[in-house]
């Protein structure tokens, strides 16, 4: 889990930048994504005048929500994902784009890419993606002797003693006000919802049949100026999982998350 020191590492602001992700899978492996991206109207101007500033790839002003991004995050994802439907969003909070992704094989998905921050990625956070993605995410799928479904998710293993920041540190006072104001109002949020009906899951985070697998709200998050330090200061999973648990503003649950359930008919 490289989440707190890819924020750390952020030269460039993802400001006021939200995005939801619902991964819906049906019994044959199958399924759609839908995403929802949105920024403040003022941060969106930030990263325009940024594109300009450090010279993007095409020297013109980017356009992070645009159809054309929305299409080539398609091919990012996997082979046989297609965009199933998009439209772009403008509402009194900000503008974004909302898209839904068909795919024919949940295990061949490339996952992670769905968390990168759109636009140039010469003006991205320092190579990050939107909110540190936990890594590279893993699908299996499998029957059960019982005719259900089991979809187990595999996570990275995280970089224990290193959750702090990058290199290692814990950020100063000065440093958590930066955090603060120029991340301010950053949310991501990742989940899972099977097509049929839940019948277990070991996932901690669950309303209903949606299944939470990843979710930061760091505003919340940094309210607290021991955070990093109780992050960095874990040795083993077990103490991971304990120090999540008192953490507010993110919800993850450490290792394999299996969800077993009954396809629709």
């Amino acid at each position: 889990m490289r989440l707190v020191a890819a924020l750390i590492a952020a030269t460039v602001s993802p400001a006021c930048f939200q995005t939801t992700a619902v991964l819906k899978v049906n019994g044959n492996g199958g399924g759609t994504i839908e995403h929802r991206t949105l920024m403040t109207s003022a941060g969106l101007a930030q990263m325009r005048q940024l594109s300009g500033v450090l010279g993007g790839n095409s020297g013109a002003p980017i356009e992070p929500f645009s159809e054309q991004e929305a299409r080539d995050l398609a091919g990012k994802l996997g082979d046989g994902v297609t965009v199933q439907s998009t439209a772009p969003i403008k509402t009194a909070a900000g503008e974004g784009r909302t898209t839904v992704y068909s795919f024919r094989d949940i295990t061949q998905l490339r996952f992670d890419e769905i968390l990168q921050m759109p636009g140039d990625p010469s003006v991205r956070a320092g190579g990050a993606t939107a909110a540190g993605s936990p890594g590279q995410v893993r699908f299996d799928l499998a029957p059960t002797g019982s005719g259900n479904v089991l979809l187990t998710l595999h996570g990275p293993e995280p970089a224990l003693g290193k959750l702090g920041a990058a290199g290692g540190s814990v950020p100063s006072v000065d440093q958590l006000a930066m955090l603060r104001q120029t991340l301010a109002g950053l949310r991501v949020a990742v989940r899972v919802e099977p097509a049929g009906t839940l019948v277990r899951t070991n996932g901690r985070f669950v309303e209903g049949a949606s299944v939470t697998i990843f979710d930061l709200d760091l505003d919340e998050l940094l309210k607290d100026d021991t955070v990093f330090a109780r992050l960095q200061s874990v040795k083993t999973s077990d103490e991971l999982e304990a120090a999540l648990k008192s953490t507010r503003g993110l919800k993850l649950d450490v290792g394999t998350v299996t969800i077993e359930f009954t396809p629709a008919k």
